[in-house]
């Protein structure tokens, strides 16, 4: 049996916290791994909806903030924002309970300010997110909890005991 890796290990519970469907995963999970790689952990995925794009998807790791953008007719994906956390300036979100979702509003390096309307299937995935933003933009450190711990393989338990 393999061992899934810590993107997968995080990813697919972050995705059903989300309630994202099977099509729109398997449509975005190629760019996403891409932008994170194998090792990042993904904290919160959620889909999004911007000015220039209505259906896009977001995804907050513990180093990354990466939106991938769908087209409307033949559904292709794209990359949309492709960030490290530490190159973001002007970090403003404002949850809205009523509408269980959060206005997020990011200045990438370039300068090019984004804004984007995240979309949450409940409160508590909401206020997840908030605390999740809270720990990448608010803390000295910039630590942002992963949406589930990733297992450690029975080897590399076996290769720490005998270091």
């Amino acid at each position: 049996m393999e061992t899934l890796d810590t993107f997968t290990c995080t990813f697919l519970p972050a995705t059903a916290l989300a309630r994202l469907s099977a099509a729109t995963i398997r449509r975005h999970v190629q760019v996403l791994r891409g932008c994170a790689g194998d090792r990042d952990a993904v904290a919160v995925v959620a889909r999004c909806t911007s000015r220039a794009s209505r259906n896009s998807v977001l995804m907050l790791t513990r180093s990354r903030l990466v939106i991938t953008t769908e087209s409307p007719l033949l559904r292709r994906v794209s990359l949309h924002l492709n960030t490290d956390l530490h190159s973001l300036a002007d970090v403003t979100w404002t949850p809205e309970p009523t509408r269980s979702g959060i206005q997020l509003g990011v200045t990438a390096i370039d300068g090019v300010r984004e804004n984007v309307w995240v979309r949450l299937p409940n409160k508590v995935e909401m206020w997840r997110l908030d605390e999740a933003l809270k720990q990448a933009f608010r803390t000295p450190w910039g630590v942002v909890a992963a949406a589930a711990t990733p297992r450690v393989p029975a080897l590399a338990k076996a290769v720490l005991r005998f270091a």
